[in-house]
Formats: structure tokens, C-alpha cells, sequence
């Protein structure tokens, strides 16, 4: 148990600060390289909720700032009711009288003159104005708000927006946690914004995450249970802050705290999971069908490329080098049962990288791996087979061989009796072998199962 006095290095409420932000190193190339070659930058980030579009955005403010002719305005449109208004505001900062101007414009209805004589300012300094739009979607509803455009349109005030910045030392940089107004907005600029759809960490930043993170709160951690909660959360930067927090104020790291992490991530996501389900129902079958196709790796036809082209405007499927993904790893695992006709819930393995062998195993044979949290920690895997339940005790040795002691033995046929389940032993090391005879003593993979069904056809429990 660590002795834990401050807070929790996870941050999953807010935005990440500077100093705890990871990963990202494409899009901020990406952006930099932009950022030399011109100033003039129209760029949108596309992720669902939680994916660090706002931590990555502050970043991208921040790099900004390091240019001595670029003037970038942050504006979360959550919190700021008359944005106009702070980019006056803000311009006042760096020498730019917009005030009276201001005033005009908010009496006649119409910005017109505010965006031409701020563009006659800017040229004049020999300066570009970047605005940062959080939650862009949001900008008609509030600039009807603070007293412009009232009677008109989102259509028409984005439309302004387009014009504002065309021949302007302007640009934008905007984002946006529901995905489908935000792509309508960008419609309006007929494909002059770059996208960048946001997805999971590579696996070496997960890790450097997770680890640096840990170290923070004062933890050590190991990079093999590193990389079970790398896994076990997708690479989904939120998800791993959410299970990190979770780790940190149990006290320690270990199989048991991991999953049960994992278990309250999944309980988090369930509301959320389901919420797409809906809405992927509502636009119909077809729709269900292109994401199972897609799961199960089918080609596609015409129409199912369409319905996954209306995904991507929902945030649900992301293209990626010319093919279609999924932008959630784990909405993915939780489909992949609602098409197989089997129960939502958590899948894949959570442990030593031996258990994951074996989860592997199982899916390529067309079985669903479970967390086995109802055997209290004697099985590792639990599965169902040819109708029946299946509990399995993961062993690695690198020498093919392991020893069952009589206590261990007794405690898997207990646990396996009063859940109802088969006991399986599985040995990992250069090849996998199935025991369902289990009994004291050694084991070692000259013998045994080499198919999971034979161990189950031949087991003697039941």
C-alpha cells in the first residue's frame, strides 16, 4: 500500500495543464509545419467527448503564442457568452482600439465593419489574428445572443464567418464534442477546413503516460501493469486518466485494483455506449449492418460505405488511411457483442500479458474472453463454449513447466463447483496447453490439450 498525501496525478475532469499533457506529437508536427509554410490556417479537430480536443487545442494556443506576429484568441463557447466582446477585449491588449467600434456594430445588428476595420488594423501591424473555437457549434446561437445577426440563420451567420476571414490575416482553429452540428458547420467553408480526427494513443505514449503519471503520485509501476491498463482502455487518453485515478486512490497496483478500475470504467461508459446504439438504431438497420461488416472485417458494398460515411459525421467511425475505424476501441469491443447476440459488457483481458495470449486465443476461435471478477480472483478467464461455462487459470512458464500445489488445486475445483463453471488450466510458454483434469502436482506442455475443446470434451467434473 503506497502512502499517497497529495492529489491524484489522473486528470479527467478538465482540460490536461502543460505540464501533464502526452502524446499528440503528430498533430502538433502536423500544426507546426502548417504554421511555417503560412499563416493563413483553416483547421478543424474532430473526436468525440473526452478524446483531449480542448487539451490539445490549449496546446496548440500555446504554440501560438511563441510567434511574434500572431495574435491567438482561446474562446471555450461553454463558458463565454458574448465572444465577441473578449476578442475586443483581448485586442486591447496588443494595441488594437476596437471599442467604439464595437459599440456601433452591436447598435446596427451587424459585424461588418468590426471584422473590415479589424483586418484594416491587423495588415497595418503586419500581424494575424488565430481564433480558437471551442464547442464551434455553439458560435450562431451565441452571436444572436450578444445582439448580432438576431433574425438570421446558423447557416447564414457561418456564412459570415467564411466571409469575415476570406483575404483576412485571420484564421481558425475550432473543435467541437458533438461531432454532427460541428461537420454541418464546417460544410459551410465547402471543404476548406483540414480535419483531424483525433484517436487513440500510440502504445509507447499510453505507456510513458501512464507511468510518468504514476511516478507523479508518488507509485511505481511496473510496465507490464502498465500495459494491462494501456489495453484494458483502448489507448483512449480520458480512459486511462479515469482508470489511473481509479488505481491511485485504492492505494496500490495489482491485478485486483486494475480490474476493478476497469470494472468502474465500464459501468462510466455503459449510459454513453448505449446512447450510440440509439442513435445508430434510429437511422436503421442498414446502418448496424455496416459497423458488424466492418467488425467482422466483410467487404463492403456502396451502401455500407454511405452508412459509415454518415457515421464519421456522428463520431462513431473515423476514416484512416483511405478505410473506415472505429474512433472508440472499446465502443468497438461493446458492438462487437451486441452483433454476435451476446451480452454488452466489458471484454477483453485485463492482466498478465500470458492471459491476454490466451483472450487472443479464444477470439480467433470465436469465443468472447470475459473478466472473471465472480470467481474472486481463482480464474483469470472466463468464457462459454459449445453452451457451457468455462473458467481458466492462466500459468506462464518459460520452461513449459508449472506446480499445481494441493492447496491451489483445491481452491480451483471449490470456486469451480460453486460457480458451475468447467475448470480449465492453460500453460503459456512457447505454445499453449489445456488441462481440465485438475489435481496437485506438475504440469508441463508435452502433455495436455492443444485445443480448449478437447480439455472441455474430455473433462471429468461434471
Amino acid at each position: 500500500m503506497a502512502n499517497l498525501s497529495g492529489e491524484s496525478p489522473f486528470i479527467f475532469e478538465d482540460a490536461v495543464p502543460r505540464d501533464k499533457f502526452f502524446d499528440r506529437r503528430e498533430e502538433i508536427e502536423f500544426f507546426v509545419r502548417n504554421l511555417r509554410a503560412k499563416r493563413k490556417i483553416l483547421l478543424s479537430i474532430v473526436a468525440p467527448l473526452k478524446y483531449g480536443k480542448s487539451s490539445l487545442m490549449h496546446r496548440y494556443y500555446e504554440i501560438l503564442r511563441e510567434f511574434d506576429d500572431i495574435i491567438p484568441i482561446y474562446i471555450n463557447l461553454r463558458v463565454e457568452d458574448r465572444p465577441i466582446q473578449l476578442i475586443v477585449s483581448v485586442l486591447e491588449n496588443y494595441g488594437f482600439d476596437l471599442g467604439d467600434t464595437y459599440r456601433r456594430c452591436l447598435e446596427s445588428g451587424s459585424l461588418r465593419d468590426f471584422f473590415i476595420e479589424l483586418n484594416i488594423k491587423l495588415k497595418k501591424k503586419g500581424v494575424w489574428l488565430f481564433l480558437l473555437f471551442d464547442e464551434f457549434h455553439l458560435l450562431p446561437e451565441l452571436i444572436r445572443n450578444e445582439g448580432f445577426y438576431r433574425d438570421f440563420s446558423d447557416e447564414i451567420i457561418f456564412g459570415f464567418f467564411r466571409g469575415f476571414a476570406e483575404g483576412a490575416n485571420m484564421s481558425y482553429v475550432v473543435c467541437g464534442s458533438i461531432i454532427e452540428p460541428l461537420m454541418d458547420a464546417l460544410d459551410i467553408w465547402g471543404g476548406r477546413f483540414q480535419i483531424i480526427y483525433l484517436g487513440p494513443f500510440s502504445k509507447n505514449d499510453a505507456l510513458e503516460m501512464i507511468i510518468k503519471l504514476f511516478a507523479i503520485g508518488g507509485m511505481n509501476i511496473s510496465t507490464d501493469y502498465a500495459e494491462m491498463i494501456a489495453e484494458a482502455a483502448g489507448y483512449h487518453p480520458f480512459y486511462i486518466q479515469y482508470m489511473g485515478h481509479q488505481i491511485y486512490v485504492e492505494g496500490e497496483i495489482n491485478r485486483r485494483t486494475i480490474r476493478l478500475a476497469k470494472q468502474r470504467l465500464f459501468e462510466f461508459l455503459s449510459p454513453l455506449f448505449f446512447a450510440y446504439l440509439e442513435r445508430v438504431q434510429e437511422l436503421g438497420e442498414k446502418y448496424l449492418g455496416a459497423l458488424a461488416k466492418l467488425i467482422r472485417n466483410e467487404p463492403l458494398t456502396m451502401n455500407d460505405i454511405v452508412c459509415l460515411g454518415k457515421l464519421v459525421r456522428i463520431g462513431i467511425i473515423r476514416p484512416k488511411n483511405a478505410k473506415f475505424e472505429f474512433v472508440d476501441p472499446l465502443f468497438r469491443r461493446y458492438l462487437e457483442h451486441i452483433v454476435n447476440n451476446l451480452e454488452p459488457t466489458e471484454v477483453t483481458i485485463v492482466g498478465h500479458w500470458a492471459e491476454r495470449i490466451v483472450g487472443n486465443y479464444l477470439l480467433r476461435r470465436g469465443y468472447t474472453p470475459y473478466y472473471s471478477h465472480d470467481s474472486k480472483g481463482i480464474f483469470d478467464i472466463y468464457t462459454k463454449i459449445n453452451k457451457r461455462d468455462v473458467g481458466i487459470q492462466v500459468k506462464y512458464s518459460s520452461e513449459g513447466e508449472i506446480y499445481l500445489s494441493e492447496s491451489e488445486a483445491e481452491g480451483i475445483l471449490s470456486e469451480a463447483k460453486n460457480l458451475g463453471w468447467i475448470p480449465v488450466l492453460a500453460i503459456v510458454s512457447k505454445q499453449i496447453r489445456f488441462y481440465s483434469d485438475i489435481k496437485p502436482g506438475k504440469y508441463n506442455t508435452q502433455n495436455g490439450y492443444q485445443e480448449i475443446e478437447d480439455a472441455i470434451r474430455n473433462s471429468q467434473f461434471f
